[in-house]
């Protein structure tokens, strides 16, 4: 108990450590509703009875028209057996009660079956869950209720797996609030076994179907009990963002039980999370000042509200991230404590002018920290410090232009040339080997008439006849104009030594910057050597990118063979000893009247010449698996026949 007490402790530590950032960052919107439907549109058409369930309960929660009832009342009766089964009959009362309209009757047996599960000491934590839930439906009681609670309590001593205490929660609910005390102890030891995410998210090992069915079993269970349940406002808002991460689901069952949960989030008399999020884009100009944010419940409906008011939405800080990183720790806040404007035609919108005169709001990235208050529902959790990102979008302009040409070795002073932004220099700029070419501009934001940079700043090089592009980086310094120094020699390699003219144009991007620029800015006559024509260009490396030939493959050739006359004496030399042993034969001579005429015999001097036999066509054409299969067979008979041979030559020698 003290091991337990203290990993209690730990959890609900950490849990504070992100108490202040945790917020429900997303809803279920018309388009995901519209996706979910679409999984469970095309569940109608399998020939499954628990896809059907699934398909009619998503549909039902979604609050969409079922299309063919009475086709599917037909098909829910002709897929339930007799006997039914449980499980099977679990899937036909729930859909049939979901419809309504049903004409005909199920099984009369259902009740029975349901009874005799609940009886059998045997039945498992989900087969109760089936038959209670079967009698539910069936407005039937539950036989034997403290029984039932023993039976539970004992399986769950038993096996008190994440999947058993959720069924538990559920069936507990389903009996009452007296009966279903038993459960509620339960609660926390589950909920301490959820895994966090980031920070952010709560789930339980097992995935989407567990963790709903112990979340939604854990508030169904709370709200008979009467009493709320071991859960805070922060794990509340971590397992509803959980859920909303899995909204794109597409089987069927897991699409279903998201669609659960989320109801629950939605209905119970606990935690309702609150959505903040942003509603259209997030960027602004000063043409759509306006930042709109959406507050709603997760299934993007509007708040419960005390005496019908409205809750109020503040903008607690807009706050400009700066720097390098454009983080939140190199931050400056340009607003705070502005309220939000109810939007009439939708009761979830809120809208602020950010950009209004005197806001101090520039060009940048920024986050929004929002909050909801006012007299609201109690229930609501994930109130305070929502963090919205948004960028203000601004125009720029480029000022102070100039290019020119200077020594490499800078004995002189450069020579620039004033340029006008969006007009091309009228002149040709020439820049030989023993210069720099030069470039010098800065960026103005035009709203706030102060010196600006930009994330993107390149200086493309076009040769006006092969059209090869060569694209270097310009860099700003300390005081924030930008500078492009180009040495000719040092960079001829880039131009492969192609002297000739060359367009100068300048790119400026920025994800703030409303108007990108691309300016040609003049035409510029490059001279890699002394001549003043352009030199033929040296040959290319060729591209890596480029298919390699194609490899031949060569085999080894054949070593010379032997003349004839020295293959037919090698032969004739390997043949020798036989011819030998033959001779010997005919000169001792052979005593064939002493060969035992028996089957016996016969059998081992013909198993023996088989293994010969064998051994050369293994030589010729079988393949050692081949050879040991057939030689398994020949050589069994040949060991019986020759065993029984040898005992019997011995047997007469004795005699």
């Amino acid at each position: 108990m003290k091991l337990r007490a203290f990993l209690l402790a730990a959890f609900a530590l950490a849990v504070v450590g992100h108490a202040g950032s945790t917020n429900v960052a997303s809803y279920l919107s018309v388009s995901d509703k519209a996706r979910l439907k679409l999984v469970f549109t095309n569940a109608f058409q399998t020939s499954e009875l628990n896809s059907l369930f699934y398909a009619i309960s998503g549909y039902n929660i979604l609050k969409e028209p079922i299309p063919s009832v009475q086709d599917k009342c037909k098909f829910i009766i002709s897929s339930v057996s007799s006997p039914p089964s449980v499980e099977a009959g679990y899937y036909a009362i729930a859909s049939w009660k979901t419809l309504g309209t049903c004409q005909g009757n199920l099984p009369k047996t259902l009740a029975k079956v349901a009874s005799d599960v609940i009886y059998d000491e045997t039945s498992s934590i989900v087969d109760l869950y089936y038959a209670v839930h079967v009698l539910q439906n069936l407005n039937e009681k539950v036989p034997d209720v403290k029984k039932l609670v023993k039976q539970l309590q004992a399986a769950l001593k038993k096996d008190d797996s994440l999947l058993n205490m959720g069924y538990t929660f559920h069936i507990a609910a389903a009996l009452g609030a007296q009966e279903g005390k038993f459960a509620f102890e339960r609660i926390e030891d589950a909920i301490v076994q959820a895994d966090e995410v980031d920070g952010k998210l709560l789930q339980f090992e097992g995935g989407l179907s567990i963790t709903a069915l112990i979340v939604s079993g854990a508030y169904r269970l709370s709200d008979v009990v009467g009493k709320a349940p071991p859960i805070t406002n922060v794990q509340a808002v971590k397992f509803a963002n959980y859920f909303l991460s899995r909204k794109s689901v597409q089987l069927p069952k897991g699409a279903y039980h998201l669609l659960q949960v989320l109801r629950v989030f939605t209905d119970n008399k606990f935690h309702i999370p609150v959505c903040v999020t942003m509603a259209g884009g997030r960027s602004l100009t000063k043409e759509t000042p306006m930042v709109s944010v959406r507050v709603s419940n997760v299934f993007g409906e509007v708040l419960p509200a005390l005496e019908g008011k409205v809750p109020s939405v503040i903008a607690d800080s807009a706050i400009r991230l700066v720097g390098p990183t454009q983080d939140i720790g190199s931050a400056v806040t340009v607003m705070s404590g502005k309220p939000l404007s109810p939007v009439a035609s939708d009761k979830t919108l809120y809208e602020l002018n950010l950009l209004k005169e005197g806001s101090g709001v520039e060009r940048g990235f920024y986050e929004l920290v929002v909050s909801v208050g006012g007299t609201v529902d109690p229930r609501l959790v994930g109130l305070s410090g929502a963090h919205l990102p948004l960028k203000v979008l601004g125009p720029v302009s480029l000022e102070a232009a100039e290019i020119g040409t200077a020594d490499a070795d800078q004995t002189t002073a450069p020579k620039l040339i004033k340029c006008q932004h969006p007009n091309k220099l009228a002149t040709i700029v020439e820049a030989d080997r023993h210069q720099k070419l030069m470039l010098r501009f800065t960026l103005k934001d035009i709203h706030s008439n102060k010196i600006s940079l930009a994330h993107q700043a390149f200086v493309r090089l076009t040769n006006l006849k092969t059209s090869q592009e060569i694209v270097f980086v310009a860099e700003p310094d300390q005081s924030k104009v930008y500078r492009f120094d180009m040495d000719v020699s040092g960079r001829a390699g880039d131009f492969n030594h192609l002297s000739g003219k060359y367009s100068l144009d300048l790119v400026v991007g920025d994800a703030t910057i409303s108007n990108a620029i691309s300016w040609p800015v003049a035409d510029v006559l490059l001279k890699f050597s002394d001549s003043q024509a352009a030199e033929q260009p040296k040959e290319a490396s060729p591209s890596p990118y480029l298919p390699k030939p194609e490899i031949q493959h060569l085999f080894r050739e054949p070593e010379k063979r032997p003349p004839v006359m020295v293959s037919n004496l090698f032969t004739g030399l390997v043949c020798l000893p036989l011819l030998i042993l033959f001779g010997l034969w005919l000169k001792l001579g052979i005593n064939i009247s002493a060969f035992p005429l028996s089957l016996s015999a016969i059998g081992f001097h013909l198993g023996l010449g088989g293994i010969f036999a064998l051994f050369g066509v293994f030589w010729l054409q079988l393949n050692m698996f081949q050879t040991l299969k057939y030689l398994l067979a020949v050589g069994v008979v040949t060991f019986l026949c020759g065993n029984k041979m040898l005992s019997k030559i011995a047997s007469e020698r004795k005699h």
